[in-house]
């Protein structure tokens, strides 16, 4: 699977987020905002949008206060982008 370069940023945003012990855990989608080279929380939203639609993360809430978690196969990617292997 083709991720952009903004796609692996939030992913790996999500699953090294302060608020997750392991990177399947659910953070808060506020907190994604300190984690990643993306300024526009618009944007965010939008590359969080396309990783659900792709499968690799699931979303609840709306807002703020909205949490975001990575599913199995956005974990496996997790780890693909941290080995610098190609996802």
């Amino acid at each position: 699977m083709n991720l952009t370069e903004l796609e692996k940023d939030v992913i790996v945003a999500i699953a090294e987020n302060q608020y997750a012990d392991v990177p399947s855990d659910p953070v808060w989608s506020f907190a994604i905002d300190f984690h990643t080279k993306i300024t526009k929380t618009e944007q965010i939203s939008g590359v969080v949008s396309s990783l659900v639609k792709k499968g690799l993360a699931e979303c609840w809430g709306e807002g703020k206060d909205s949490t975001v978690e990575l599913t199995d196969t956005g974990v496996k990617a997790y780890h693909r982008i941290k080995e610098g292997g190609k996802c």
